[in-house]
């Protein structure tokens, strides 16, 4: 079993870097990991906090995956956007 953590901002920029960098490499390792085993499309988009942008799909294109989402009626994605909040 991996140690509890509290959930706060990491005050120190290094820290929080470190954690960033460390975190956005698991989090694409499971989106991939989902996508394969479920045989969904994926798209990961995370900025870092020096602002750089670091993206994950599944397709061959991450725009392919977000016009899809873009494209939904405005009431299918806030549905979207509130089950993720719920858990």
């Amino acid at each position: 079993m991996g140690r509890k953590i509290d959930m706060k901002k990491i005050e120190d920029v290094t820290k929080c870097q470190v954690t960033f960098s460390k975190r956005r490499s698991s989090l694409m390792k499971k989106a991939n990991e989902i996508a394969v085993c479920c045989d969904i499309d994926v798209a990961f988009v995370a900025f870092s906090p020096s602002g750089r942008v670091s993206k994950f799909s599944n397709q061959k294109r991450i725009e392919d995956v977000l016009h899809r989402y873009v494209n939904l009626p405005p009431e299918s994605r806030l549905n979207y956007s509130m089950d993720l909040y719920q858990h």
